[in-house]
């Protein structure tokens, strides 16, 4: 379904109200907390491939989750998903609700609300699916009266694509699926995200065709946490960032992930941008 802005902050308040989780000491520092409890919350919501959940067994796997396994058996600590949206994941962080969010993009907006590690996480780039006749080349050539974008609402696509479409009508949906969905159902002639995962939502889907519009741009993503005077939390997951990318260990899960959905990655442009041609 397409998200309104009332509707967005109801369901906001209805989920803080009902799912909030008790809150540490003030003066204990995340990774202290983490240590105490021995878990690591992560958000996790229906994003591949970032984040993916079983229907049959209910156990989330991804990116985003291996990752998260990486640092919680480097501090010795149980990984814990907890559900949410990219649209609440801020607001999760800042009620105690989970410790980190991944593969959310250190925006100006968002570093007001929540801190960010100084290494990235991993880089990908915009992409756009389109249907199969379609002659986009560029960003500007999607940007047309009577074009339909379906986006992502509260990512930072939604805030990338409202600033470039000046005459084009977008539709934004709760989650990746829902707006693929519309443009199987042809509600919207194109949608955007960003192009790991409309590699696996094309796969699956095998309508229309996948295109980097130019001009293409690496673009970084991290992992959110809260604000706190103590950097040490801060300064744990930047070193891991930092040492994972150098290792090319985002790239490995990527494509481990890719195999177990029997995508090929030969070829598919990877999460280390050095390596992209």
């Amino acid at each position: 379904m397409t998200i309104t802005r009332r509707t967005l902050l109801a369901l906001t308040g209805l989920a803080f109200g009902a799912g909030a989780m008790p809150v540490f000491a003030q003066d204990a520092s995340s990774l202290e907390r983490i240590k105490q409890s021995n878990e690591l919350r992560i958000g996790v919501t229906s994003a591949e491939p970032w984040f993916f959940k079983d229907p049959m067994t209910e156990v989330w796997t991804g990116v985003g989750v291996a990752m998260g396994e990486k640092l919680a058996e480097r501090l010795g600590v149980t990984l814990v998903p907890v559900e949410t949206t990219w649209a609440n994941a801020v607001a999760a962080i800042q009620a105690n609700q989970i410790d980190l969010m991944f593969v959310l993009d250190p925006t100006e907006e968002r570093r007001k609300a929540i801190d960010f590690p100084e290494a990235p996480l991993f880089y990908y780039a915009m992409g756009a699916l389109v249907s199969e006749d379609s002659d986009v080349k560029t960003w500007d050539d999607l940007d047309k009266s009577g074009t339909r974008i379906g986006v992502t609402l509260g990512t930072s696509l939604d805030k990338n694509i409202t600033e470039m479409a000046k005459n084009a009508e977008i539709s934004r949906f709760s989650n990746n699926d829902e707006a693929i969905a519309a443009f199987a159902a042809r509600r919207v002639d194109a949608v955007v995200q960003f192009h790991p995962a409309l590699v696996v939502q094309f796969s699956r889907l095998k309508l229309g065709k996948v295109i980097l519009p130019t001009p293409v741009n690496p673009v970084p993503t991290s992992a959110g946490m809260r604000k706190e005077a103590d950097s040490s939390f801060r300064d744990f997951v930047s070193e891991q960032f930092a040492a994972l990318y150098k290792d090319g260990v985002p790239n490995q899960v990527f494509e481990a992930y890719l195999k177990t959905k029997t995508i090929d990655p030969t070829g598919i442009p990877g999460l280390i941008k050095e390596a992209w041609q």
